[in-house]
């Protein structure tokens, strides 16, 4: 945004989009940042000739050097509509309540301690919830399905507490991070609409440690009961209420 405008180059959204690309190639976090909202994405697939160039990373895991290979060559013009992106309906109603441990677990951490394959059942939970709507990970049928319903849910007015919290479920990464965060498996089980009223539903953010927590009403009282269960991990935590960026990265004159 700030080369855009300091430049004077004139680029829309979604040709910047095509430049962040270049150089991180997932879409889910530069499209949150640029668009705003409640974002869905996904990575279009490049033509050969335009993957030859090493300027252009060929996964999310970079190389060593991160950039790939310096080829003394000027960085190539990206291709127009590497990622893709859809705005779904957020209800106004519904907050995130973020809980944020003082520790940190790294990405690369992160990924390692899930498992290299997934059962059938657990790839087509994955993949029934991917047909339905988003992209995400079938013998479970488990996570698919719920990431379908999820982005309905999500934008009803008012929201469906138990349609929310059973989408908010995973069988694919939770149960494989919980060793790295202290009072996860407790908070996950035991926080629930039927017992905190103004609760819809709540998951680890990304890698965590984070919490994600979505909230209609009480968003004191659920974040403190939170706090509270990671305290008695011996963890402690700050927690913020958030609301949706609908307007995404904007440039103030």
């Amino acid at each position: 945004m700030l080369a855009n405008e300091v430049g004077r180059l004139g680029l829309s959204k979604d040709r910047m989009l095509d430049y962040c690309l270049m150089i991180e190639r997932h879409p889910d976090n530069v499209a949150a940042a640029l668009y705003g909202g409640f974002v869905g994405t996904y990575l279009s697939d490049l033509d050969p000739e335009d993957m030859v160039r090493k300027e252009i990373p060929l996964s999310e895991v970079l190389p060593t050097p991160a950039g790939g290979i310096d080829t003394g060559l000027k960085p190539p013009i990206p291709p127009l509509g590497i990622g893709n992106h859809m705005r779904f309906p957020w209800s106004p109603a519904i907050k995130a309540i973020v809980i944020i441990p003082d520790f940190e677990v790294s990405t690369a951490r992160a990924r390692e301690v899930l498992p290299a394959k997934y059962s059938r059942a657990d790839a087509v939970s994955i993949l029934s919830q991917l047909l339905g709507s988003l992209s995400l990970p079938c013998v479970k049928v488990f996570n698919m399905q719920r990431i379908a319903i999820l982005t309905h849910a999500l934008g009803q007015s008012p929201p469906n507490p138990e349609l929310i919290y059973s989408g908010m479920q995973d069988a694919i990464h939770q149960p494989y991070r919980k060793e790295l965060i202290p009072g996860l498996t407790e908070i996950l089980q035991s926080v629930k609409p039927k017992t905190h009223p103004g609760l819809l539903g709540i998951c680890l953010s990304g890698a965590g440690p984070t919490i994600l927590a979505l909230a209609t009403d009480n968003f004191e009282h659920i974040a403190e009961e939170i706090t509270e269960k990671f305290s008695e991990a011996n963890v402690q935590c700050r927690w913020s209420l958030l609301e949706p960026a609908n307007e995404g990265a904007t440039v103030s004159r």
